[in-house]
């Protein structure tokens, strides 16, 4: 048995299948809710998936359950940021700080294809990056905390954040005053590339900017017979195309890492047509500003002199997304550290999980001390990518993360005993 360090609880240990052949340990009071509570809201979730700030009602069956668990009406906040939740739980031990849980609510825009009785209810639209096991285990968290609140010295905040696929939903919050008076925050995302009863934790880097990009370039049209009193777009396009893919290879350095990927390109009329237009679009990602912007300036160096070379023009517009998440703070990190070791072993809770995809938990973690981490929850068999129509996760996966975000509670909020 395993004791937490803040409270005189033993932990039950799980025989994980599948992808993991070790044992990991869960809270008792998770275990309990998992067939109960934890399994059922998550399911229902995923056949109910909203759209980014079209979670309405995701809102109100959130908003249900957590006056069902026994939050107080007067302490739940919604509408922060549109569509987002904020809802308090006032320690009964004394003062303290504010410790921010914080789980996404948003789907994404995607038919899902994969057999299971939960799947999708909406055309075109479902969960298919873990977020309805976020919300399902923060819930059961939430009702642990609520029923463990005499414990706590300070208050336990609990943000339900719609948006975050790509819409910025923790700024629109940060905006309406979701971290007002929060001292810290902690993030999860259940992750299919790693084994269940793993966690990655990291100081440092762990997902990368994403920024777009959008490029027109100007030719002039023809027939396809007659080249020579053209500017063949098309030409020129594919120029810019295949120079922007030296950037990373060529000016990023080798111990630094960046992605230049265009995503679509559009143009031409007809077989016999020389296109006087074609429009590109692409994402660009990186981990530090210094590699964002020497990105930047060789893409517009590039565009402009390739322009200038067919004798087109080339427009060129850079926008800024998501800022790269990093784990700046050590005490954090070390708090997620320490639970994840009682829960799945030194060496799987240090798992140094890095990803070039983008996370909106980093504009928390811009303003306020926090660490963002992932919990395995690959399913034994055929890969489950996020972002894919087959998407699905082991919910086992959802007792460890339950059990962390208590965990992480009773270390920073409850007196040792």
């Amino acid at each position: 048995l395993l004791l937490s360090q803040n409270k005189k609880m033993a932990f039950k240990e799980m025989p994980a299948e599948g992808t993991c052949s070790l044992p990991f340990n869960v809270l008792p009071e998770v275990l309990e809710l998992q067939e109960s509570h934890t399994i059922p809201n998550r399911r229902w979730f995923h056949e109910h998936p909203e759209l980014a700030f079209k979670e309405h009602d995701t809102a109100k069956h959130v908003y249900k359950l957590l006056l069902e668990y026994g939050v107080e009406e007067k302490r739940i906040r919604t509408g922060v940021g549109g569509t987002g939740i904020v809802a308090m739980i006032p320690g009964g031990g004394g003062s303290g700080p504010c410790i921010a849980l914080r789980a996404d609510m948003d789907a994404l825009p995607l038919t899902e294809t994969a057999d299971i009785p939960y799947k999708s209810k909406n055309d075109g639209c479902m969960h298919a990056c873990g977020h309805d096991g976020h919300m399902a285990a923060l819930l059961s968290a939430a009702k642990i905390i609520v029923e463990q609140k005499d414990q706590i010295f300070g208050t336990v905040c609990l943000i339900f954040q719609p948006a975050e696929e790509g819409h910025a939903g923790a700024r629109a919050m940060i905006e309406d005053g979701a971290l007002e008076g929060i001292d810290s925050i902690y993030g999860i995302h259940l992750w299919s590339y790693i084994n269940l009863g793993e966690i990655g934790c990291s100081e440092g880097p762990i997902m990368a900017a994403s920024d777009r990009f959008d490029i027109t370039v100007k030719g002039k049209g023809g027939h396809g017979s007659m080249p020579d009193g053209t500017v063949d777009a098309i030409v020129e396009a594919a120029s810019i195309v295949t120079s922007l893919q030296t950037i990373v290879s060529r000016n990023v350095s080798p111990l630094d890492r960046g992605v230049v990927t265009c995503g679509t390109i559009k143009g031409g009329y007809g077989y016999n047509i020389i296109a006087d237009k074609v429009e590109i679009t692409g994402t660009c990602r990186s981990f530090t500003p210094t590699t964002q912007e020497l990105i930047k300036t060789r893409m517009e160096h590039i565009c402009t002199h390739t322009g200038h070379m067919h004798g087109g023009e080339v427009d060129f517009h850079y926008k800024y997304g998501y800022p790269p998440t990093v784990n700046a703070y050590k005490e954090q990190v070390e708090v997620v550290q320490s639970v994840g070791e009682k829960l799945v072993g030194e060496e799987r809770a240090r798992k140094h999980v890095v990803t070039m995809g983008a996370e909106d938990f980093s504009f928390f973690l811009e303003k306020i001390p926090g660490c963002f981490f992932f919990v395995g929850a690959a399913l034994p068999g055929e890969k489950r990518p996020h972002h894919k129509s087959i998407f699905d996760f082991d919910e086992k996966a959802m007792m460890i993360s339950a059990s962390m975000f208590v965990e992480i509670i009773r270390k920073t909020l409850c007196q040792s005993t």
